[in-house]
């Protein structure tokens, strides 16, 4: 697939922040040979606070209306208020090969001070697209000792994108200062060499 789209769906009032989705689009460019990368965004109601996974996958069926063909990939992005049903401490979650979902409402309460909402976001939209990706040792092995033991497919650098909790809550405790919203070198030379069909 030469060619990248980026479908948002996102419940009303809860929209990504323009910012986030280009640095999304930008990592994308870095860490991948596609030639075009777009996006297209479309809201809708809810009135839920609470999804569970099944709810999560019965909303993107009916709002999502792309999927790949020809050269084109497809991504789907769900924003949703609200909390995951599994986990109320969750701000992200990749849960399909194409699709992964941030709770808007959930980032904007996990902000303080000293981080912004926006920032947050930022790093949770590249950890999402870094788990589709297949980061960190998801059906593969690398070559680096990078993998925290204790959260499996996460990185246990907190400078990188992929650390756990960048997709918890929790994050103001876990991270000194802004959080990271780039690929380590240990992540970046992961991709090249899946890119490279060596691992």
């Amino acid at each position: 697939y030469s060619r990248l789209h980026i479908e948002i769906n996102y419940v009303t009032e809860y929209a990504p922040d323009s910012e986030a989705v280009d640095l999304l689009k930008q990592r994308i460019q870095e860490t991948t040979d596609k030639t075009s990368v777009s996006v297209s965004q479309n809201g809708f109601g809810s009135t839920d606070s609470s999804y569970s996974l099944e709810e999560i996958l019965a909303i993107e069926k009916e709002q999502r209306e792309r999927y790949k063909s020809g050269n084109t990939f497809i991504i789907h992005v769900l924003y949703l208020n609200g909390e995951y049903e599994d986990n109320d401490q969750t701000l992200g979650l990749a849960y399909t090969g194409s699709s992964f979902v941030l709770f808007k409402e959930q980032i904007e309460d996990a902000a303080f001070f000293l981080i912004s909402a926006e920032d947050i976001e930022k790093s949770v939209i590249v950890h999402e697209y870094g788990h589709l990706v297949a980061l960190v040792n998801n059906g593969y092995e690398s070559p680096h000792d990078h993998e925290d033991p204790d959260h499996p497919n996460h990185s246990n650098n907190e400078d990188s994108v992929m650390y756990w909790a960048i997709e918890s809550q929790d994050i103001a405790n876990q991270i000194d200062g802004e959080p990271p919203n780039n690929f380590d070198s240990n992540d970046l030379d992961d991709l090249k060499l899946m890119k490279e069909g060596k691992l």
